[in-house]
């Protein structure tokens, strides 16, 4: 069962995330802030990472350059999900390194086929 780590800090988003995710048969760990985010992937086997980008603290753009330059996660994929729907956060988010960018409100199923492709080791196809 693949693992997947959630960083939100919205507790409605995050619930919403954590019980869809583990309904379409994944294993969800979720924490409420980039710096934990960044500690709880460092220490733990992720499969991938889907996180916000406006964060108190460590937002996203940062939570993604810090797991990208560590070798530990530099590899593991990211996926953000975010309310920010402009093109320059969309390409500073894929320029530090996430792997796919959705915007909410998100379509679960959507959501779920990404996680999926991104497991799999396919491109998510983000709109532009």
């Amino acid at each position: 069962m693949a693992r997947i780590l959630c960083i939100e800090d919205d507790a409605e988003t995050r619930i919403l995330l954590r019980k869809s995710l583990e309904n379409a048969g994944l294993q969800v760990d979720a924490v409420w802030n980039g710096e934990k985010g960044v500690q709880a992937a460092m220490s733990g086997s992720f499969d991938c990472v889907i996180l916000d980008l406006m964060m108190p603290g460590m937002d996203g753009f940062q939570v993604i350059q810090t797991l990208k330059t560590q070798g530990l996660t530099s590899k593991l994929p990211l996926m953000v999900v975010t309310a920010r729907t402009d093109n320059a956060s969309r390409q500073r988010a894929l320029a530090a390194g996430a792997d796919a960018y959705m915007v909410k409100p998100f379509d679960l199923t959507e959501l779920v086929g990404n996680i999926h492709k991104l497991l799999d080791g396919q491109p998510v196809d983000s709109p532009a």
